[in-house]
């Protein structure tokens, strides 16, 4: 629920985006929003570790394989009938991430 309702709290059809609703390239969000706050945290750890974290915690909660792969942006991982054929929706995506 907690994806849905910050997902639904904004206008921008990205979850996580820059204050005039663009898409975050790696970059900028490492240097104005992980880094400041690892260190301000006291850990050293790299955004690439959560998608780790993320795959195992969906893959625990049973959540189905194509589905992982569509939330991670694996599409190198897929198939091509998992990659042309396979449209799951906004909706689907979030409960499947609401699952963890």
């Amino acid at each position: 629920m907690y994806y849905r309702a910050w997902y639904e709290s904004s206008d921008c059809e990205y979850l996580l985006h820059t204050p005039d609703h663009q898409h975050f390239t790696y970059r900028n969000y490492l240097d104005s929003y992980w880094t400041p706050l690892m260190e301000s945290l006291g850990f050293n750890h790299m955004p690439h570790e959560t998608r780790h974290t993320c795959i195992s915690m969906l893959a625990e909660a049973h959540v189905d394989q194509v589905m992982i792969k569509k939330i991670v942006g694996h599409s190198g991982a897929m198939t091509l009938t998992e990659r042309v054929y396979t449209h799951l929706d906004v909706e689907a995506l979030l409960e499947a991430i609401n699952k963890i």
